[in-house]
């Protein structure tokens, strides 16, 4: 049985290139497909596999100096989830954007974890909270927590902007998630720097939350980076919250559009998927027909 492997690690990570081969070699000699992004601040991968492969190549990552401590995120998948293997050096794991900026994050300064359990309590107990999304628009618009705050953005760069926005929170309680919880060791340190008082982050992200409590008060379905596109969270009381770019059906369906010179993914149903061609467009239905 196939397998998606989601983890990260910020540990320091003294020769990037090398460890970029070593991953290389593991991945290539255990035939496992996805994405590894290295950087000097630490790994971040999500990848696929056979079970066995899975278990050798944790094992065998684990070795590294500062990783033996990774959290493992497993969810089941299909042998055809990743189409190669990616493993790239980047300046950071996941870019806050402001080292273009000749600033950076202190992560040192990361907010405390909010366990899952904790804030299904938080729900049930109506307290007052404002829950954060720190990941980007596309993400947050086919599931997210009830309530939830979904920043405007494509991408997580453009985080500091959206935070410009929500000043008057400041003195509130407030609580950040992401998919695996990568983004919100940044986004977390962000808001304690620009003064938000109260911030707690969701330990393992959405995925931990759904494997430990079942889902409750997420609506919709998460977004994740492979061929599966979205997966369920809620298995408690689950509802759909996205709605057909042309016809407005609830339905939790992302495709591409046809028109390769657009590309832009959307939700769509299977009516207007074959209406339209898969395309988010009669311009781009048209285009697509003349395009090779």
């Amino acid at each position: 049985m196939h397998k998606i492997l989601l983890y990260y690690k910020y540990t320091p990570i003294e020769d990037p290139d090398d460890q970029k081969n070593k991953q290389k070699e593991i991945c290539q000699r255990l035939n496992i497909k996805g994405r590894v992004l290295i950087a000097k601040e630490g790994l971040n991968g999500t990848v696929g596999g056979t079970a066995e492969a899975l278990d050798q190549y944790m094992a065998e990552t684990m070795c590294y100096p500062g990783l033996k401590d990774i959290e493992w995120k497993i969810s089941d998948g299909a042998e055809d989830a990743f189409p190669k293997l990616r493993v790239v050096v980047r300046p950071e794991v996941v870019t806050l954007g402001l080292k273009k900026e000749g600033d950076d994050v202190d992560l040192s300064k990361k907010a405390n974890y909010i366990e899952p359990e904790e804030l299904l309590d938080l729900y049930e107990s109506e307290e007052e909270f404002t829950i954060i999304d720190a990941r980007n628009e596309y993400e947050g618009r086919i599931g997210k927590f009830r309530n939830a705050l979904v920043p405007d953005i494509d991408n997580f760069r453009e985080f500091p902007e959206f935070v410009a926005s929500i000043e008057h929170l400041k003195n509130k309680p407030v609580v950040t998630y992401c998919t695996g919880g990568i983004r919100c060791e940044k986004a977390s340190a962000y808001l304690k720097e620009r003064g938000f008082e109260d911030v707690r982050q969701l330990h393992g992200g959405i995925h931990h939350y759904s494997d430990t409590t079942g889902g409750k008060y997420f609506d919709g379905e998460m977004y994740v980076f492979d061929g599966r596109v979205h997966t369920q969270v809620n298995r408690v009381n689950p509802t759909i919250i996205s709605k057909c770019h042309h016809c407005g059906e609830k339905v939790a369906r992302y495709v591409n559009c046809c028109n390769a010179e657009c590309n832009l993914q959307f939700i769509c149903c299977e009516s207007c998927d074959k209406e339209y061609g898969s395309g988010c467009s009669r311009e781009c239905q048209q285009k697509s027909r003349f395009i090779t």
